[in-house]
């Protein structure tokens, strides 16, 4: 202990302890950030305090006291690493993406394991997010080559099913590598038969390379599996049904999409178009 009085420090614990029993995290976090303040605690505490404080919606606070323990533990990957939880969830993806590349820095050798498939894919999605697609591409690559070295699981088959929708809507939304796309579409699908969003995008590439029967049967499909409405699926069913001139059926499809996102422009654009 430094100069902290160890009665003091007992009482904290005690009842940081207890309220963390009762799961009233919220109200333990102050505690245990004071408790940090009365004594030297190893770069753990900091972790699993830092972890609390994400996991209790407490981001901006997360930040804060993440970026301190940064600058005291300055060789610990763990706080860099955590650091992108909250930056991300704060769609803060210059800081997310800085911290990401921290994290590589310092995890390499000592702090491998923290450097997982998972954690490719959320950097390869946070430079997708910051529209760095070169970067974005060649680490949602690495993610699958990453997968692919691993002994298949229902964990890693799901989330490869992810990563390789994730690559392959990006490239279709940007016209790139439409065949890859649409062959990497297929597989997710039949990798994860019953997800809504990757039936989406094989649903958007065969819209894209004119085969608007089956993009309707994938979309709907897609329509039939989302668990929440999803306005890009209302809005793909209603461009590929006006491909196909069923325009009442489409303006409904635009209408759906426009409840849930009444900004959108293009959707609008597209309504007055089958309106006319």
């Amino acid at each position: 202990l430094s100069d902290a009085d160890p009665g003091d420090v007992k009482l904290l614990e005690r009842v940081a302890v207890l309220l963390m029993k009762t799961e009233q995290y919220k109200e333990a976090i102050p505690r245990l950030k004071k408790l940090l303040e009365l004594r030297d605690g190893p770069p753990a505490e900091y972790s699993a305090l830092g972890r609390m404080m994400i996991e209790t919606d407490e981001l901006e606070p997360a930040v804060t006291f993440l970026e301190s323990a940064s600058v005291r533990f300055p060789d610990t990957a763990d706080f860099p690493f955590l650091l992108t939880f909250p930056f991300a969830r704060l769609e803060r993806w210059d800081d997310a993406l800085d911290a990401f590349q921290k994290t590589v820095a310092l995890a390499k050798g000592k702090s491998a394991e923290l450097l997982d498939e998972r954690f490719y894919f959320r950097y390869a999605a946070a430079h997708e997010r910051a529209e760095h697609f070169t970067e974005a591409e060649l680490i949602f690559r690495k993610t699958l080559e990453l997968l692919a070295a691993r002994e298949p699981d229902e964990n890693n088959v799901a989330l490869a099913a992810t990563v390789m929708n994730y690559l392959a809507y990006l490239w279709i939304e940007r016209d790139e590598n439409i065949e890859e796309a649409g062959a990497m579409a297929q597989e997710a699908a039949e990798l994860s038969p019953e997800n809504g969003a990757i039936a989406d995008t094989l649903g958007w590439y065969f819209f894209k390379t004119g085969n608007f029967p089956r993009a309707l049967l994938e979309l709907k499909k897609a329509e039939k599996l989302i668990e929440e409405p999803d306005p890009v699926i209302f809005d793909h069913l209603g461009q590929t049904l006006t491909a196909l001139k069923e325009v009442e059926f489409a303006a409904e499809y635009f209408h759906k999409a426009l409840e849930l996102d009444p900004e959108n422009k293009e959707v609008k654009e597209r309504l007055s178009g089958v309106k006319k």
